[in-house]
């Protein structure tokens, strides 16, 4: 891997990213970066979102209400595609053009100033609000000691990202409650371990690793978490898409000197077995489940592979090389942007930026 293990104890909390060593990696030559409209819109500080299942388990989508819901969040989601594209541009550059970095902590603190995020925010929206924490969050990991970085803004960002971590804790301490043991417990560990990073809260950090035990813990001997199985007819999507924050946390983890991938008698390896194997072979879930699986492909699109670039490249498994290969470079804001420039070996395969 190219994230050394910090040593148990440290003090400075780190990123999971590289950066220098990934330009050195997959480095390549970039066109100047332009100000796109999404960078200069109004901060949000309030993220209400639509939400769109027509049934109890949460399993059957009403496409007029996810259409609703795309369209109530489009605007927010622009601007963290932007900002995770900017960082990864000053990830991948070389030579290195620090004006990528600049463009984005320029929108970051205009939206740190705006107290964005800080606002109110209904059910849909506060799963909205967490995964952009997330996001952002992981972003200004790749660009947050760029050279050239006004000190003033680097800590307004890094006072916001704890401010906004913080509003999106309690909810996941509620105990009994299905959310905070399922996937949003991992994507908010996720939101919040990443923004203790970035603005070095051990708390934070820490509030994050333990959401990630929470998942581990559950995790039996065949790989399944029980939560998401109880998903029927999305039982596979949604083990994919608790995965991806556990994967990522672990890596974050993994940077810090803390050994989630053994935690459990490796639980995180068995599951993610069972999730290659479901891609591969979805009808095991189906007998899991008794329903057939739906929001899955065969193979898998890329975007249920952003976990696997980190793993991949720590865990090398055959059976994800030919997906990751046909797929790349594979990219989920919400694990930060471009995985592949992240984490993927990529000797022998030049990498190419996403457009």
């Amino acid at each position: 891997m190219n994230v050394p293990a910090a040593a148990p104890g440290t003090r400075v909390l780190r990123s999971p990213f590289d950066v220098e060593a990934r330009r050195a990696e997959v480095g390549v030559a970039l066109p100047e970066p332009k100000t796109a409209p999404a960078l200069v819109m109004a901060p949000m500080r309030d993220v209400n979102g639509v939400s769109f299942y027509a049934d109890e388990h949460k399993s059957v989508i009403d496409p007029d209400l996810q259409a609703q819901n795309v369209a109530a969040l489009r605007p927010l989601r622009a601007f963290v595609k932007e900002v995770t594209r900017l960082a990864d541009g000053w990830m991948v550059s070389r030579p290195a053009d620090p004006r990528y970095a600049g463009q984005a902590l320029t929108a970051l603190a205009r939206w740190a100033a705006s107290g964005a995020l800080l606002g109110a925010a209904n059910q849909q929206g506060a799963y909205e609000r967490e995964w952009t924490l997330g996001s952002l969050a992981l972003a200004y990991l790749k660009i947050r000691d760029a050279p050239g970085v006004d000190p003033t803004a680097r800590a307004a960002i890094d006072h916001w990202l704890c401010a906004v971590a913080a509003q999106v804790e309690p909810p996941y301490e509620r105990a009994g409650k299905t959310s905070s043991a399922n996937n949003h417990a991992y994507w908010t560990g996720l939101a919040v371990g990443a923004a203790g990073a970035a603005c070095q809260d051990r708390a934070l950090f820490d509030w994050g690793i333990a959401r990630a035990r929470i998942g581990i813990a559950q995790v039996g001997k065949g790989g399944v978490l029980p939560l998401e199985l109880a998903r029927q007819r999305r039982a596979l999507h949604y083990h994919v898409f608790a995965l991806a924050p556990l994967v990522m946390l672990a890596e974050l983890a993994a940077a810090n000197g803390v050994g989630l991938y053994d935690e459990n008698d490796h639980a995180l390896r068995r599951l993610a077995d069972r999730v290659i194997a479901g891609l591969a072979h979805p009808s095991t879930f189906e007998r899991l489940t008794g329903f057939a699986q739906e929001q899955v492909t065969t193979p898998p699109r890329a975007a249920d592979l952003a976990w696997a670039e980190p793993y991949q490249a720590r865990f090398p498994d055959a059976r994800l090389a030919g997906w990751l290969a046909a797929a790349r470079p594979v990219v989920d804001v919400r694990l930060g942007g471009d995985l592949t420039a992240a984490f993927a070996v990529t000797t022998g395969s030049p990498y190419t930026p996403r457009p």
